[in-house]
């Protein structure tokens, strides 16, 4: 039997062998020594993002969250705008059904696995469980806004290890849609490594918002009546604390029930009538379909949204309305104007007040931009109309 001697075969530098003990060991020594810093770096030292939420607190994160759990579903059109698969970081939310059925269809036919994120917590802190919220893992619990009824939830979860933040609340008191908006996506946008495209859709808004209300300040306001959820009786309307009243007003109108104290109340049909404001704007959307009410929103065509529109009109005392006899009624979907693209309803509203002033803006064209910049699943639908009488 030939026993054969294997042999070195010569490396790239034409020596027999692997890499030079030398080399070996300053690879080594570099590697300890890299280690060695990161111990000596303090705890705040190593963490990658340091975020100040809505609620005025600082909240820091490892690394960019991956598994977000959140008491608002909504939110998905917030990382939609900066993320390319927003639906892959969601390890749980509360109420999905809060989302248009036409829209949460539209993401799913992009992103099937929508359909397994499992519902946890809840969108109130009252009923909202931590064991829930903790059994699906999350890296980072995101609310709405905050409320002093999210304190001992925020205690429990961060002991746990899970980071919470807010997206809405005493920091934004006083500011405008435009700053509050901004400052929601730009914080959700760093918290999930994503700050660069936060910040260009903050200052696209920020000037859509300008275009706006540069010209409104020394506009006379234009009375209007919001007729919210409309159905088969009006009128409930945004009260005194609901930010709508504030965003009508920054648009040039001023609301009927800007005086109701809270956030919404019922107007009686005497005092509709007798105010008898120039415009009148309803709002609806899929959720409204079984109580006959309006409905407009995602995969709705103008035709079904006009026909619903043509009906509630019908119902009540809106037929009696000037604005209804003299073509001054419009509609716009509800879940729409609370969302992070309420820049459509806010064009909406100034042009609806304002028609000559306005002329120059298109809340299409707006919307069109934000598909084509922005939004991992473009945005389509009927989500506001002008009443057409047949």
């Amino acid at each position: 039997m030939v026993t054969r001697l294997a042999t070195a075969r010569p490396n790239a530098t034409g020596r027999a062998g692997g890499t030079p003990p030398a080399f070996r060991l300053l690879h080594w020594m570099l590697a300890v020594a890299a280690f060695l810093m990161a111990l000596a770096l303090p705890a705040e030292g190593r963490a990658e993002i340091v975020l100040s939420d809505a609620a005025g607190r600082e909240v820091r994160l490892a690394a960019p969250a991956r598994r977000i759990v959140t008491n608002e579903s909504l939110i998905l059109i917030s990382l939609a705008l900066v993320d390319a698969d927003p639906v892959s970081r969601l390890a749980g939310w509360a109420a999905p059904q809060r989302i248009d059925r036409g829209m949460y269809d539209a993401y799913r036919r992009r992103f099937p696995a929508i359909d397994a994120i499992p519902a946890v917590g809840s969108v109130l802190p009252g009923k909202t469980s931590t064991e829930a919220i903790l059994s699906v893992k999350p890296d980072l619990f995101v609310v709405s806004i905050w409320e002093t009824g999210w304190t001992e939830i925020v205690a429990t979860l961060e002991a746990a290890g899970v980071p919470v933040i807010f997206l809405d609340g005493p920091v934004n008191d006083g500011k405008g849609p435009a700053e509050t908006t901004a400052f929601s996506v730009a914080l959700l946008a760093k918290a999930v490594g994503q700050e660069a495209k936060g910040e260009a859709f903050g200052d696209f808004l920020r000037t859509r918002y300008k275009r706006i209300t540069d010209r409104t300040a020394a506009l006379e306001p234009v009375s209007v009546l919001v007729d919210a959820h409309a159905g088969a009786t009006c009128c409930s309307t945004p009260g005194k604390g609901n930010r709508m009243t504030e965003y009508l007003r920054l648009a040039g109108g001023r609301s009927i029930g800007a005086d109701v104290p809270g956030y919404d109340g019922q107007l009686s049909p005497e005092y509709v009538i007798g105010t008898d404001p120039t415009v009148y704007i309803a709002t609806g959307g899929p959720h409204l379909v079984a109580q006959g009410g309006l409905v407009l929103g995602g995969g709705i065509s103008e035709a079904a949204a006009q026909a619903s529109f043509a009906d509630i009109l019908g119902k009540g005392m809106r037929e009696a309305l000037t604005a209804v006899h003299e073509g001054r009624a419009h509609a716009v979907s509800h879940q729409l104007s609370i969302s992070v693209l309420n820049i459509l309803i806010f064009e909406c509203f100034a042009k609806w007040m304002h028609p000559d002033r306005f002329a120059d803006v298109d809340p299409a064209e707006t919307l069109a931009e934000i598909n084509a910049r922005f939004l991992a699943v473009p945005l389509e639908g009927t989500f506001w109309i002008d009443y057409k009488p047949q």
